[in-house]
């Protein structure tokens, strides 16, 4: 997730002599000794079946000894699936602007795989609680597999998540292990292996020509030029910042495939850091995932820190990677319910092949793979071992969302589109995506307690009665997805008092100190402000009450909202929705 600046890069060239002459070489024995992958495995975890091939012998060699390229990594996905068909299953979601084809990998038990429509099916009513009686929807959570959901490199530069989903899927897929097994008998595992398939083919054919698997910091392989730049897309949009407004066709299918699934868990695998990083997260957190996400956080943090200590591998938790702006792949989960967690791994990326620490040890391409192979494979099981308990806290999340849009202070929101009908349906549209529920109202209707935006109402400004007009787009809270429709709408997030108390005194410091003081860093990782209707421009109200309005459910077009092979021919026009055309 960092974004490197080549500035780093020369003054690293420019400091390296001092740091030889402070202090004797390593030699190239001892440093590649120092390796964090010299005691670590991929095939330790079997008997494998061998029918289903390895990674490495349809790539013809080891993950980690070069970038894989985008056709080589599906061609190994699809002859693991097909050679496995009893444990995985394949869909397809959509297409990038370059037409490469993103498909998600199932996988599962056999039993679970012979019935996965019927759990699938299972999953959309616990998505939805409003139907069906409180005894039916707790025995339905009771008996359905948890859903752990594990993204790839989303920055198409962090390279090592890519790699990591092949050994990912075959260890799935062929190990016939008693804890694989246990894991895969209570947890269905859904893989998206890339989520930026262009950024990343772009970074890997410049990396693969130009790389010596020199350590050296200052290399020219390490030094990704701006034309390059694989963390974005085509277009050159950061995929992990565009899932409120929701541009972008890869982001798109991600969404359909997460609403498709509902996954209870929800993995996004970055780099490059220094050491690495899984949750619990840092402050702030959106106060609308709740108090009670910190629960499986911190279990599942417990997972991963036991299975790196086996490793003696390093890692931190809690620092810089916070779950608060709804734009990213791990809190736009954790606002439907799911444990949406970033981990960030230290080896590979701009880092390259292999990179010299500055204690001298070696870095290796390697290594970064391996934790993000040994951090999702202790996500899955950490999961599958409380599986009931998940899925029961999941039912519960969507619950209490309906029920404080119903009885909350903020009952709706509602935006105009006289002013701007384009720019207002378009809006409609990006949350009909994120699976919001939205209504144009038919008829003229009224509120008692309106608060316009750009009022103080941030501070609770005063309501007044007020008339919609027909024709105005209307979001009630009481909905499964109230939670997030909430975050993403409200005109300006709340933003914990401690946490900015904090940031504010580390302000007034640096004032006092003027500009030749210290600095400290501000514990801010990015965004700190949003909201949609601000962002597209149009009239905007939330009110305290929701009386009932006459106009039925928008929905987006069949192309949207399916999954399949129809999508590749359809990307382009993946922006089109029903609301535009209103």
């Amino acid at each position: 997730m960092p974004f490197r600046r080549s500035l780093r890069l020369a003054a690293a060239a420019l400091l390296a002599p001092v740091a030889l002459a402070a202090q004797p070489p390593i030699g190239p024995a001892l440093r590649d000794s120092l390796r964090d992958d010299r005691a670590f495995s991929f095939e330790a975890r079997g008997p494998y079946r061998p029918a289903v091939p390895r990674p490495e012998a349809l790539l013809g060699y080891r993950l980690g000894d070069r970038n894989t390229q985008y056709a080589e990594q599906e061609r190994v996905l699809l002859a693991i699936a097909a050679a496995a068909p009893e444990r995985v299953r394949v869909e397809e979601i959509g297409a990038t602007h370059e037409g490469r084809r993103m498909r998600l990998f199932i996988v599962s038990s056999p039993e679970n795989v012979a019935r996965l429509d019927e759990i699938r099916r299972d999953l959309d009513r616990l998505a939805d609680p409003r139907a069906g009686t409180a005894a039916e929807l707790d025995a339905l959570a009771a008996r359905t597999p948890a859903v752990v959901w594990i993204s790839e490199s989303v920055h198409g530069n962090e390279s090592p998540g890519f790699e990591s989903g092949m050994q990912l899927l075959y260890q799935l897929a062929a190990s016939d292990e008693p804890a694989t097994a246990a894991a895969l008998r209570n947890a269905i595992v859904v893989l998206n292996p890339s989520s930026n398939p262009d950024g990343h083919e772009r970074f890997t054919v410049w990396y693969n020509s130009v790389a010596r698997r020199d350590p050296a910091n200052q290399s020219f392989e390490h030094d990704e030029p701006w034309s390059v730049q694989g963390r974005f897309n085509h277009y050159r949009f950061d995929l992990n910042r565009d899932v409120m407004a929701s541009t972008q066709p890869e982001v798109q299918a991600l969404m359909r495939g997460m609403l498709r699934w509902h996954p209870q868990v929800a993995v996004d695998q970055h780099g490059q850091v220094g050491t690495y990083f899984f949750p619990p997260a840092a402050r702030p957190v959106n106060e609308h995932i709740g108090p009670e996400a910190e629960k499986w956080l911190t279990r599942i943090g417990r997972a991963n820190a036991a299975a790196f200590d086996r490793y003696g591998w390093q890692y931190y938790v809690r620092s810089y990677f916070d779950l608060y702006y709804p734009g990213y792949w791990d809190t736009w989960p954790s606002l439907t319910g799911a444990t949406g967690m970033t981990y960030e791994s230290d080896g590979g990326g701009w880092k390259g092949l292999l990179w010299e620490r500055e204690d001298g040890s070696m870095l290796s391409f390697r290594d970064g793979i391996a934790k993000h192979w040994v951090s999702a494979m202790a996500t899955v099981e950490a999961t599958a071992s409380g599986a009931r308990e998940r899925v029961a806290d999941y039912l519960a999340f969507r619950r209490r969302a309906v029920e404080e849009g119903r009885t909350g202070r903020v009952r709706r929101f509602a935006f105009a589109s006289e002013r701007d009908p384009l720019r207002a349906a378009e809006l409609a549209a990006a949350l009909l995506r994120a699976g919001i529920e939205v209504r144009r109202a038919e008829a003229a209707f009224q509120s008692a307690r309106a608060h316009a935006y750009g009022q103080g109402t941030a501070a609770g400004g005063a309501a007044a009665a007020r008339r919609f007009a027909a024709g105005t787009y209307v979001v009630d809270l009481a909905q499964p997805q109230g939670r997030l429709a909430r975050a993403v709408l409200e005109e300006a997030p709340a933003l914990d008092p401690e946490f900015a108390r904090l940031q504010e005194q580390r302000f007034a410091r640096h004032q006092r100190r003027g500009a030749a003081g210290a600095l400290e860093s501000y514990e801010f990782y990015d965004i700190t402000a949003w909201s949609l209707p601000v962002a597209f421009g149009v009239d905007a109200w939330w009110t305290e009450d929701a009386p009932a309005v006459t106009g039925a459910l928008l929905a987006l077009p069949d192309a949207e909202r399916r999954p399949g092979p129809a999508l590749a021919s359809a990307a382009a026009g993946a922006g089109k929705s029903e609301a535009k055309r209103s």
